[in-house]
């Protein structure tokens, strides 16, 4: 693999001795679940499963670049198609909120388009993993439907993914996130305030700082105050559904 660099991080192949990196986030009942596996119980299983991802020569080690730390892994995996691959990341909890996957994830897309040549990206997402969605968005995939009960979780479940993609020529235009979108406080939210930073690779969500919220036919069910504040405080939509704000904000052609 080759070596990947970005302001903070060093995108890195994988060796037999990161088995305990690997192990530090797979361990944690927050990041296999989530991805359709079940947590690693002991660092043999690390060991195992760190054994398959350097034969296969598709993952990234995130490693941090001030101390060397694995944060978690990223990887472009083959598909049917060999110009097509799929994006797919883990990180360490500890580090979730902090942006480092959305860098991680920008360059290994660049990397995918710039170096291997590549016509096409996909992702795709468990549903109700809003935090990859927000990841997702922000690198500027497109959404492009719901596959029902397509994925088999650890517990024996069945979820849906949510499909994403983004083409070269995509790429080349530049991500959506990119635009400068007018992003408005909604104090009349019930959960205000979540959010504590105004800096958006720490929103929790897009619901306070919805760039829907100025249109008017925005697809939510706002209600109107006495002094004539659009009040969304009984909006769902921000909150469980990320691809819709996103769809919707791509139909605009004032950002």
């Amino acid at each position: 693999m080759q070596t990947i660099e970005t302001e903070r991080l060093i995108l890195r192949a994988w060796t037999p001795d990161d088995a305990p990196g690997m192990f530090a986030y797979a361990k944690s009942p927050l990041v296999g679940p989530a991805a359709g596996w079940e947590p690693h119980k002991t660092v043999a299983d690390s060991e195992a499963y760190l054994k398959l991802a350097i034969e296969e020569n598709e993952t990234w080690a995130v490693t941090q670049k001030t101390d060397g730390r694995i944060l978690g892994g990223i990887g472009l995996h083959t598909t049917r198609v060999d110009t097509v691959r799929e994006l797919g990341y883990v990180l360490h909890p500890d580090f979730w909120g902090k942006g480092i996957m959305t860098e991680a994830a920008k360059a290994v897309i660049d990397f995918g388009f710039r170096t291997l040549l590549l016509d096409a990206i996909i992702i795709r997402r468990n549903a109700n993993n809003a935090r990859s969605g927000r990841v997702i968005a922000k690198c500027g995939f497109r959404y492009d439907g719901t596959l029902r009960r397509n994925t088999r979780r650890a517990d024996g479940s069945l979820s849906d993914d949510c499909a994403y993609s983004m083409t070269r020529e995509e790429w080349e235009q530049g991500p959506q996130e990119s635009r400068a979108y007018s992003f408005v406080q909604n104090r009349a939210c019930e959960y205000f305030p979540c959010h504590k930073t105004n800096d958006p690779e720490h929103f929790n969500c897009l619901f306070c700082y919805c760039p829907l919220y100025r249109m008017k036919d925005c697809g939510g069910n706002p209600s109107y105050l006495p002094n004539g504040i659009k009040d969304c405080s009984n909006c769902t939509v921000p909150h469980f559904c990320y691809d819709h704000v996103v769809n919707k904000l791509m139909e605009r052609t004032d950002v």
